[in-house]
């Protein structure tokens, strides 16, 4: 009886893989609806599990920072199965990242790759600071994209946070197998900032607001 009620709930909720860009379109769409406090995303339910029985297609991937205020689900107001979300502390990226990152996008159909950083990043401030005892692995990383900025001029932590998140995104355009994704089109990678306060991701590349 339960597989098949399984069954019929599967046959009813398959959907195809979204574009690139309209992947970008429903995270804006629901950063937005996040804002504004108008959250519509909230059937983590029976049917929805039934739906993912036996099959995921997350439609995006998100490289974030562990920081228990910046879940993806929650900001971009998307349910269980809708993200393939890929976490560690200051968004860096190392072998076992990158292995689940193509795995979602060689296997899962997921044709966009959101890194995102966030206002007042611990871990890129403990770097800019000089205070990498304990996270030396982490601090190896983030190093080389913020040694030019000084930790005492103004926005010195959010210019940081930027840096970073630019060397990701660079790091991951040059990776061979999501490079040649990119280069069939069935990929896009961008970067992100999230500010703590208004719960607005802004798009890295010249700080431009998500719009639709």
């Amino acid at each position: 009886m339960l597989l098949g009620g399984i069954s019929l709930l599967l046959g009813t909720c398959k959907a195809g893989a979204m574009s690139p860009e309209d992947a970008l379109q429903a995270l804006i769409a629901g950063n937005q609806r996040y804002m504004r406090d108008q959250l519509l995303n909230a059937d983590n339910n029976s049917m929805r599990r039934a739906c993912l029985f036996s099959k995921q297609q997350p439609f995006a991937i998100v490289l974030g920072c562990s920081d228990s205020r910046v879940a993806p689900e929650i900001i971009f107001d998307q349910t269980i199965g809708d993200l393939f979300v890929v976490r560690v502390a200051g968004n860096v990226v190392g072998p076992i990242e990158l292995d689940s990152i193509e795995y979602s996008a060689l296997y899962l159909d997921s044709r966009l790759l959101v890194v995102l950083g966030h206002e007042n990043c611990g871990a890129v401030k403990a770097v800019l600071e000089g205070k990498t005892q304990d996270i030396e692995a982490i601090a190896s990383k983030i190093g080389p994209a913020i040694q030019n900025i000084n930790p005492s001029q103004k926005d010195a932590v959010q210019k940081a946070v930027l840096a970073n998140v630019h060397q990701v995104v660079t790091q991951l355009t040059n990776a061979p197998v999501l490079a040649d994704l990119i280069k069939k089109g069935q990929l896009r990678i961008v970067g992100g900032y999230y500010d703590l306060l208004t719960g607005q991701v802004s798009l890295v590349e010249g700080a431009e607001k998500l719009k639709k």
